[in-house]
């Protein structure tokens, strides 16, 4: 069976965006609003989810922490980033951390699919 995705981002409008893209195209997706949440869900419910969407601008936690608290429970998880931020500048703050991909603000709603259904499939 087909994985879930982990959506994390703390702007509901975006995540809603998010769910609605992955579930027209027949993927299922959970969310969390905060690192807290995501960390928890993904204890929880890390069988039933094949790869993290992780947004990196986040407030409290930020999206290097959650990714880095991520692969402490499972090393080989896939996380695709999701942000608004110059790549370069993303790059530094993910210095060190194994990250599936990387994907810029505002997306194509296909690149966003096609590279989660890598991930999950």
């Amino acid at each position: 069976p087909m994985k879930s995705v982990l959506v994390v981002d703390d702007n509901e409008l975006v995540r809603n965006l998010i769910v609605t893209i992955l579930e027209d195209a027949g993927i299922e997706a959970l969310t969390a609003a905060s690192g807290r949440e995501a960390i928890r869900l993904f204890a929880d419910q890390g069988a039933a989810i094949g790869c993290v969407l992780q947004d990196l601008s986040m407030p409290q936690m930020p999206g290097e922490e959650i990714v880095a608290a991520l692969l402490e429970i499972d090393p080989a998880l896939p996380i695709i980033i999701l942000s608004v931020d110059d790549p370069s500048y993303s790059a530094t703050r993910l210095s060190g951390l194994d990250i599936a991909a990387y994907i810029r603000k505002p997306f194509d709603t296909d690149l966003l699919v096609g590279k989660v259904r890598e991930f999950i499939e």
